[in-house]
C-alpha cells in the first residue's frame, strides 16, 4: 500500500529470538518459492500469478499493506485521480496483459469491489476464480477491476494482496460510491488465507527482497516470495520474532468495524543512526562506532509494508537523519522529499527490534527516480498524515536488509539480518 503524498487514513510489545527455522526445513525440492522482478528502479516488486483456467498468467505487486488480490480486467476504464476524467487505457501503466473472464469465474452476486490506496483507487466487481502462486492452487475470491486511475508500473497488471482480512476492500451491494471505500466492508478470506485455511500450505509466508544497484534502469531479479517456508538466501544469526500489533490510531471504521489486526504492525523500541564514516571498509562498524551513534530511545509503532517505496517514520527521526547524508539531502516541498545527491554517502541508520538493530545498507536509502535526480528513502510520517492519523511505515528500504516472515497463525513476524 503507497502512500505516495495522498495519505489514508499503537501498545509496547516483547520480543524473542528464535532459531532460524521453525521446524527443520523439508529436504524436498518442491518448496513454494517464487521469484520476484524488481521494476521502477529497484522500487516495485511484481510476481507471476496465473488466473483463471485459460493458461492466462500476470505480474501482480506484492503487497503487504493492502489485503486485496485485483487483476484488471480487458478494456478497463483509466480515471485521471484528480479529476475522475477518463483517460486513455495507456495512461494507468498497467502490464500488457489484462483479464479475460475464463470457464472458472464466477461472479459474486450483490458484491461490488472498490480499494483505496494512497495512489489511487481500482473497483469492479467481487469473483471466485482458479488461481495459482507459487505453485499452489486455490480457487478464491479476488477483486476484477473494470476501473482503475493510473497505478501501474508498466510491467503489473494488480496487486496481490497479503494483510489481515479485515482490510478487504469487497462492499456488500451493486454499487459502491468510490468515496467510501475505507468503508462498509464485506470482509472475505484473502487468496493466502485461502490457501492455508484449506491446508495447502503453512500458515506464514516469508519475503526477501534483493539489493538492486542505484542505478540500474532495466527491470530484473527482485527476490523471493515464499509460501509456508524459508527463501533460499544467506541470513546473518538467528530471527528475532515480534507480535503483530492492533493498530489503535486506525479508526475502526477503516477495519470493517473491528478493533482487531489489519496491517503486518510492531514496535520499534528504538532508531540508531551516525555519520557514513563510522563505516569500514567492509560496510560494518563495531562497538566503538556504534557507541558515537544517535539514538532515538522512543518507541513507536509501525506496519511493514513491500509495496511502497519509502519508509515513512517519523520527522523526529527522519529529518536529523536525512541531515547526516554527505551532503546532505534537502528537502523539496513540491515533491514532498528530500533531494539527494546520487552519490552521496549515506548515514548509518538502524531499526532496533527486540534487542536487534538492522542496519540498512548505504545505498538502500537512496532513490534514483529516472528524472535526473535522487531522493532519500526516508520521508516524514507527518508529513502524509490525513488530520490526526498518522501512520508509520516500513517500507522498502527496510525490506531490502532482512528476511522478513509473516506468520498468522502466531500472529508474529520473524525477520533476520541479510
Amino acid at each position: 500500500m503507497k502512500l505516495l503524498h495522498l495519505s489514508l487514513l499503537f501498545t509496547l510489545s516483547t520480543a524473542l529470538v528464535l532459531p532460524l527455522n521453525r521446524r527443520p526445513r523439508s529436504e524436498s525440492t518442491n518448496t513454494h518459492t517464487t521469484s520476484l522482478l524488481a521494476t521502477k528502479r529497484g522500487t516495485v516488486f511484481d510476481v507471476d500469478v496465473a488466473i483463471g483456467s485459460n493458461n492466462q498468467t500476470f505480474k501482480l505487486l506484492v503487497d503487504t499493506g493492502s489485503s486485496d488480490t485485483y487483476i484488471v480486467r480487458e478494456n478497463f476504464s483509466c480515471l485521471s485521480r484528480t479529476t475522475n476524467m477518463p483517460l486513455p487505457e495507456a495512461s494507468c501503466n498497467y502490464g500488457p496483459k489484462t483479464y479475460k473472464d475464463s470457464p472458472t469465474y464466477q461472479e459474486v452476486p450483490d458484491e461490488t469491489f472498490g480499494v483505496q490506496y494512497g495512489d489511487g483507487i481500482a473497483s469492479g466487481v467481487m469473483a471466485y476464480e482458479t488461481i495459482t502462486l507459487a505453485d499452489v492452487t486455490v480457487r478464491t475470491k479476488l477483486g476484477i477491476a473494470d476501473t482503475s486511475t493510473p497505478m501501474g508500473d508498466g510491467v503489473n497488471s494488480g496487486v496481490l494482496g497479503l494483510g489481515y482480512p479485515c482490510l478487504t476492500s469487497a462492499h456488500p451491494g451493486e454499487h459502491t460510491p468510490n468515496d467510501t471505500y475505507f468503508f462498509n466492508r464485506a470482509v472475505y478470506a484473502p487468496v493466502f488465507n485461502t490457501m492455508f485455511e484449506q491446508g495447502k500450505v503453512e500458515p506464514y509466508f516469508s519475503v526477501a527482497l534483493a539489493h538492486t544497484p542505484l542505478n540500474r534502469t532495466e527491470n530484473g531479479f527482485g527476490g523471493y516470495l515464499t509460501l509456508g517456508d524459508l527463501p533460499p538466501v544467506e541470513r546473518k544469526g538467528e530471527f528475532v520474532a515480534v507480535p503483530v500489533e492492533v493498530m489503535h490510531n486506525v479508526p475502526t471504521n477503516f477495519t470493517a468495524g473491528r478493533r482487531d489486526r489489519s496491517y503486518w504492525a510492531m514496535t520499534i523500541s528504538a532508531v540508531k543512526f551516525g555519520d557514513a564514516e563510522l563505516f569500514n571498509d567492509k560496510n560494518e562498524y563495531g562497538k566503538e562506532a556504534e557507541a558515537a551513534f544517535t539514538t532515538h530511545s522512543t518507541a513507536f509503532q509501525a506496519f511493514v509494508d513491500t509495496g511502497n517505496d519509502f519508509s515513512y517514520l517519523p520527522a523526529a527521526i527522519v529529518d536529523p537523519v536525512n541531515a547526516r547524508f554527505e551532503p546532505p539531502a534537502v528537502y523539496n516541498e513540491k515533491l514532498g522529499l528530500s533531494v539527494v545527491d546520487c552519490a552521496a554517502k549515506a548515514p548509518v541508520f538502524g531499526i532496533e527490534l527486540g534487542g536487534q538493530t538492522f542496519y540498512h545498507q548505504g545505498e538502500d536509502l537512496i532513490y534514483n527516480t529516472g528524472k535526473g535526480y535522487c531522493v532519500s528513502g526516508l520521508v516524514s510520517s507527518e508529513s502524509v498524515a490525513m488530520g490526526n492519523i498518522v501512520l508509520n511505515i516500513l517500507g522498502v528500504p527496510f525490506l531490502k536488509n532482512v528476511v522478513a516472515v509473516f506468520d498468522f497463525a502466531r500472529h508474529e513476524m520473524r525477520f533476520a539480518r541479510t
